[in-house]
C-alpha cells in the first residue's frame, strides 16, 4: 500500500568547538623564553633578573594567559565570564586583605594583612605605652660610668675598625642546648641603620612620625634613656622611610648624620646639641634615591661626611666630601664635585700614608685627611653608579671592593716609590662575584666572605676565584668573630658559620627578629644587640 509519508532525513550532527589550546601553551612558551633570554642578558645582575621577571615577564605572561582564557579558549562564554568573575573577586579580595608593605633586599615587594597592626601602629602603641619617667633614675646608675671606648666597645658603625670584626669575644655554639638569653626586645622607631655601643649605653637613629631621632638607650633593659628630635622625615619608595646610617661616638660626643643631610653634635650622656649643620646645603647638592646613608667618620679634630654633589646637570662650585671641625662644626675643607653615593667614609694608612677612602658612584678616592686633597683613585661603576659596601683593607698594601648590579669585585693594589701619598692604583685581580650590593664583605687570612646578592660566598684572596657559593641568607650583614661568621640574615635570624675555605655547615642559629632585617648586628662583651625597620633586641651570648 503506498503511503505519503516521506523519509525523515537524517539530522546533520553540529561539530562541537573543541577548545583552542595553542595560544596558551604559547603564551607559557612567550614566558619560558623571555625568562631565559634575560637570565642569559643579565647575567650575574640578579636585581635586574629579579625585577625583569617580577615586573614585566610575569605580568605578561599571566596578560596572555587572560587574554587567552576571554577571547581565544572557545570555551563557552558563561565558563569564560564565571571564571573571570573568581579572578576578580581573589583579586579584589587580596587588596582588601593584604597592605603593601616594603621591597626587600631584591626589590621583590612584600605584602602583610590588613587585620593585623602595621609596623608603624605598633611602634607608635609602644611609644604611647611607655613614658621616660623613669629615665632620670636609670641616668644616675650610669652617671659614674666613662664614655671613653674601652675594649669590647662598639664606638662606631661596624665596630671600632669600621670592619665588622668583632676582637677579643669568643662565642659558644650550643645554641641548640643553650638559646641565646634574650634580654629585652620592643618596638623601635623606623631605620636602617646599627647601634654604637660604649659601655651600658646604645645610640641609634630612629623615625617616629615627622621627626628623625637620634635614641639613647641602656643596653641591659632597653630602656630609653635619652632622645633627641629633628624635624625631618625622609621616605623613598623602595627604601621605605627613616635614616639609614649609624652614629658615631667620641671624646663624650655622639655625632649623626640623618637621610635629609642634618648633621649633629649631641652630647652623649644627655642628648644636648652642640652644633648642627645640613651637609647638603653645604655640599650645594639635592639628596640621593636612598638618601644619606654614610656614618660620620672621626679622624683627629675632623668630622668627615660625603654627601655627593648629586646635581647631574651642573656640578659646578659643588662639594662631594665635607670636612668640619668636631669641636665647633666649622667647616674645614671641602672636595671637588663627584657623585655621591651610600658607603660611608673609611679611614685607612696605605704604604705609611693616613688617608681616607670614600667610595662613591664613581669608584673608590683617597683623600689626605688634612686638606682633602686628592692622592689617588679608582674607576668602577655600575648601571646605576650605586656603590654601597664598604671597602675590604687587606694590610697596608691592597683594598678590595665589591658593589651589586652585576658588576662584582677588584682588588686594588698600588705602585709607590715614596711616602709622597701619591699612588699608582692598579687592579690585581677583577672578578664577577662577591656583588656586595650594600652587605659588608670581611677578610679571614687568605680569603674574603660575603653575601653575593644573598647568597654567603667565599673567595681566594689570592686570585679572586670563588671556593664556594651556599645558604641563601639574603640581604642581611655579618660579623667575624674568632673564626666564625655571625650573620643576622634578612629575615631576622642568627647564624653561625665557620669561615673556612671549605664547604661549611651551619653550627647553630636561633630567631632574634621578625620582619626585613638590614642593619649591622652588634656584639660587645657579649651582648649580641639587633634591630631593624620594626623593632629591636639584645641577646646575651655569653
Amino acid at each position: 500500500m503506498a503511503t505519503d509519508d516521506a523519509p525523515t532525513p537524517p539530522t546533520e550532527k553540529v561539530p562541537s568547538r573543541r577548545i583552542r589550546w595553542w595560544p596558551t601553551i604559547a603564551a607559557f612558551g612567550v614566558g619560558i623564553a623571555l625568562q631565559t633570554a634575560a637570565t642569559i642578558f643579565f647575567g650575574e645582575n640578579q636585581p635586574y633578573l629579579d625585577w625583569a621577571c617580577v615586573f614585566v615577564i610575569w605580568p605578561l605572561t599571566v596578560f596572555l594567559q587572560l587574554l587567552w582564557w576571554t577571547f581565544w579558549s572557545r570555551l563557552p562564554w558563561r565558563v569564560r565570564g564565571w571564571g573571570l568573575l573568581v579572578i576578580a573577586v581573589i583579586g579584589g579580595s587580596s587588596l582588601a586583605a593584604f597592605r603593601f608593605d616594603e621591597f626587600d633586599g631584591a626589590m621583590i615587594p612584600r605584602f602583610s594583612p590588613r587585620w593585623l597592626p602595621s609596623k608603624q601602629d605598633r611602634a607608635a602603641e609602644f611609644f604611647k605605652s611607655t613614658s621616660a619617667t623613669n629615665a632620670p633614675a636609670v641616668q644616675d646608675d650610669l652617671a659614674n660610668e666613662s664614655l671613653v671606648p674601652a675594649d669590647g666597645d662598639w664606638p662606631a658603625f661596624r665596630g671600632p675598625n669600621r670592619d665588622d670584626v668583632v676582637v677579643g669575644e669568643s662565642l659558644r655554639t650550643d645554641w641548640n642546648e643553650r638559646p641565646p638569653k634574650q634580654l629585652w626586645k620592643h618596638p623601635i622607631g623606623s631605620g636602617w641603620g646599627a647601634f654604637a655601643v660604649i659601655g651600658r649605653r646604645a645610640w641609634t637613629l630612629e623615625q617616629r612620625g615627622d621627626n628623625e631621632l637620634c635614641v639613647c638607650y641602656d643596653l641591659e633593659t632597653g630602656r630609653e634613656l635619652w632622645s633627641h628630635a629633628d624635624a625631618a622625615r625622609f621616605s623613598s619608595p623602595q627604601g621605605g622611610v627613616g635614616p639609614c646610617s649609624t652614629p658615631t661616638v667620641h671624646d663624650g660626643k655622639v655625632f649623626t648624620q640623618g637621610a635629609t643631610g642634618i648633621l649633629n653634635c649631641l652630647d652623649a650622656a644627655t642628648g644636648q646639641r652642640a652644633w648642627t649643620r645640613n651637609t647638603l646645603h653645604d655640599a650645594d647638592s639635592p639628596n640621593l634615591s636612598w638618601g644619606q646613608c654614610g656614618s660620620p667618620l672621626i679622624v683627629d679634630d675632623l668630622v668627615i661626611v660625603s654627601p655627593g654633589s648629586n646635581d647631574l646637570a651642573s656640578q659646578a662650585n659643588k662639594s662631594a666630601v665635607i670636612a668640619y671641625h668636631r669641636g665647633s662644626g666649622e667647616k674645614v675643607w671641602a672636595t671637588e664635585s663627584r657623585v655621591g653615593s651610600y658607603a660611608s667614609p673609611h679611614f685607612a694608612t696605605l704604604n705609611g700614608v693616613r688617608q681616607v677612602l670614600i667610595y662613591d658612584g664613581l669608584g673608590l678616592m683617597a683623600l689626605s685627611p688634612e686638606n682633602g686633597h686628592e692622592l689617588w683613585k679608582f674607576d668602577w661603576m655600575n648601571n646605576p653608579q650605586v656603590n654601597a659596601a664598604q671597602p675590604i683593607l687587606v694590610g697596608e698594601q691592597r683594598v678590595l671592593i665589591g658593589s651589586g648590579y652585576g658588576q662584582g669585585s677588584v682588588l686594588i693594589g698600588f705602585d709607590q716609590n715614596d711616602k709622597s701619598g701619591s699612588n699608582d692604583a692598579k687592579a690585581r685581580w677583577q672578578s664577577k662575584q662577591f656583588k656586595l650590593k650594600f652587605n659588608g664583605g670581611m677578610r679571614c687570612g687568605d680569603y674574603l666572605f660575603g653575601l653575593d646578592e644573598g647568597m654567603l660566598s667565599c673567595l681566594s684572596l689570592i686570585d679572586g676565584k670563588r671556593r664556594w657559593k651556599q645558604g641563601r641568607y639574603g640581604y642581611g650583614q655579618m660579623l667575624l668573630v674568632e673564626d666564625k661568621l655571625l650573620i643576622l640574615t634578612e629575615e631576622g635570624t642568627v647564624v653561625l658559620v665557620p669561615a673556612t675555605p671549605e664547604t661549611p655547615r651551619e653550627l647553630a642559629r636561633f630567631h632574634a627578629l621578625d620582619g626585613k632585617t638590614w642593619g649591622h648586628p652588634v656584639l660587645s662583651r657579649g651582648r649580641l644587640l639587633v634591630r631593624n625597620s620594626e623593632e629591636a633586641a639584645c641577646f646575651d651570648l655569653r
